[in-house]
């Protein structure tokens, strides 16, 4: 499989600088309502599925995050009990990192792309990646981040996808990774898919308002949820007696 790379990181590239320059970067700021609904649920449902895979317990587990944005995922993964010195972020952007690193030392942080990953095969426990796939536009491009999580995740590992399920019809920076999508990105991998996230139209002006409210849409209306939490990870033979 052969991908231009290079373009595809610098389009990447550009679509954040444009938001960042427009100010679009301010409605991910986490003290925003429908941003700490959201957030919660997602921890609330990512916990639910390690859990039920027996997986709850990340102490001693080695885990990376593609595209770790200023570091945000893995402190959550410290407070559930994961060990600092055992976690991993890359990210193409290096103001991110630097944020990233200011914030927390000794997670290892790196500038990277998800398509050359700086790690060794069967070397990760979890490997996140959060609306990660959904901005890379180019098919091929996306099974070659697909390849490289597989390749560096243990052979009892998981993965972990947090992503957009439906596009959006005014934004062509990013598609929607519906559960086909992944499917087709990790064959042969179980799926355990979740959908979430209240439409941010709807959230927005319900978590002002209640974010009771706000949850008692979202549980009644999942054709409302615009993103889906993926675990995968490959079914393991059956033990011999």
């Amino acid at each position: 499989m052969s991908i231009d790379r290079g373009r595809e990181e610098a389009r990447i590239r550009a679509v954040y600088t444009k938001r960042d320059r427009t100010g679009k970067r301010a409605l991910s700021a986490s003290e925003r309502p429908e941003n700490r609904f959201w957030r919660k649920r997602r921890e609330q449902v990512a916990r639910a599925l390690l859990a039920d895979a027996g997986s709850g317990d990340l102490s001693s587990a080695e885990v990376l995050d593609v595209g770790c944005g200023a570091g945000d995922w893995l402190r959550t993964l410290c407070s559930w009990g994961a060990d600092q010195g055992k976690l991993h972020g890359i990210d193409l952007l290096e103001d991110r990192i630097e944020a990233a690193r200011a914030a927390e030392p000794v997670i290892d942080f790196r500038v990277g792309s998800g398509w050359a990953l700086p790690f060794d095969r069967a070397s990760m426990d979890l490997v996140c990646a959060n609306t990660v796939f959904s901005s890379i536009l180019e098919p091929d491009a996306r099974d070659a981040l697909a390849g490289e999580i597989r390749r560096v995740m243990k052979p009892d590992g998981w993965a972990l996808i947090y992503d957009f399920r439906v596009s959006h019809p005014r934004n062509p920076d990013t598609v929607g990774i519906g559960r086909s999508e992944v499917r087709r990105l990790f064959t042969a991998f179980e799926a355990r898919t979740r959908s979430l996230t209240l439409a941010p139209p709807i959230a927005r002006p319900l978590t002002r308002v209640s974010v009771g409210l706000a949850r008692f849409v979202e549980a009644g209306a999942p054709f409302l949820r615009t993103h889906a939490l993926h675990l995968l990870g490959i079914p393991l033979p059956p033990t011999v007696p």
